[in-house]
């Protein structure tokens, strides 16, 4: 009876203690990844509207803006041996919080599966998370680690 009361008392701490990483973290990722692509040549148009550039297994598309009301994107896109597309999509935008620009990140397999954490651009406030920790399997763990996902 003492293992399931203290089970369930540490409950909270385990769902909520660890699944969100922080809005500093987030903001970092997004800078480091908007750096990175900001510079980089693309290989082609996606849709003749993202630049994309081929890693192997993974594409890195991006669509960036100097205006900061302007909506920017920047996705990875990994098509997985078994034919599932795994993805982490970076979006800034007005459009997301009314009044707001924020910075949203999607992580998981589509269609479904997958979380967002969404923190407020221009002061960092972590606004929310939507979603679940979807199933990674080794592959999507060592992809969130080749990258410098944290997660």
């Amino acid at each position: 009876m003492k293992s399931l009361v203290l089970m369930l008392a540490m409950l909270p701490a385990l769902v909520f203690g660890y699944s969100n990483p922080d809005a500093k973290t987030l903001m970092n990722e997004y800078q480091e990844f908007r750096s990175m692509v900001s510079n980089m040549e693309h290989d082609y148009l996606v849709g003749g509207w993202y630049k994309a550039k081929d890693f192997g297994d993974t594409t890195v598309m991006w669509l960036l803006s100097d205006d900061l009301t302007d909506r920017e994107v920047i996705r990875f896109f990994r098509k997985k041996d078994d034919g599932s597309v795994f993805t982490v999509t970076y979006h800034r935008s007005d459009y997301i919080v009314d009044g707001r620009i924020v910075l949203r990140r999607f992580v998981g397999p589509e269609p479904t599966g997958w979380i967002n954490h969404t923190i407020d651009f221009e002061t960092g406030e972590h606004l929310g998370s939507q979603g679940w920790w979807p199933f990674f399997d080794e592959s999507d763990h060592d992809f969130m680690k080749k990258w410098g996902f944290h997660y």
